[in-house]
């Protein structure tokens, strides 16, 4: 079983925001893999910059979906993460898109993340991980997307 969680960044260094969440997420949970980096235009709030993106797979932790969320949030926290607008910027943006077979929905968490089937920046690294081929037997996955998310050369 896993825990899959997506990150995002369109502020500052994209990609130093997302090797210090990936690291910080390694000091709660066991990385199994990693997504390619992915970018993206912005979605819903449109005047900012392309996202960077990249979605990790762990081993399912023995805590909680709330707990989880909770070190989530602590890390957006950690790292400057402001809510000043809905949707827009931000340094680093961390999502449960799935908990081994838990469904929630709770004002904290949802899972599976509500929006991720839309979302080209999730679904194309998702398909990158160990755990896409078990999560494509019980989900339904969209091939193709208004707003694809292309792998970025690093």
């Amino acid at each position: 079983m896993y825990l899959v969680v997506g990150t995002g960044s369109n502020l500052k260094d994209r990609l130093a925001n997302l090797n210090e969440a990936r690291e910080r997420l390694k000091e709660y949970f066991e990385l199994v893999a990693e997504s390619r980096i992915y970018c993206s235009k912005a979605e819903d709030y449109l005047d900012q910059p392309f996202f960077y993106n990249q979605v990790l797979e762990f081993k399912l932790p023995v805590m909680s979906p709330q707990d989880v969320m909770h070190i989530l949030l602590d890390i957006e926290d950690e790292m400057g993460r402001l809510r000043e607008i809905s949707k827009g910027p931000r340094i680093i943006d961390l999502d449960i898109l799935f908990m081994g077979e838990n469904r929630i929905k709770q004002k904290i968490v949802e899972i599976p993340h509500p929006r991720l089937f839309d979302r080209s920046f999730v679904v194309t690294p998702l398909k990158d991980l160990p755990c896409f081929s078990e999560l494509s037997s019980r989900y339904s996955f969209r091939e193709s997307f208004e707003n694809p998310a292309t792998p970025v050369v690093c």
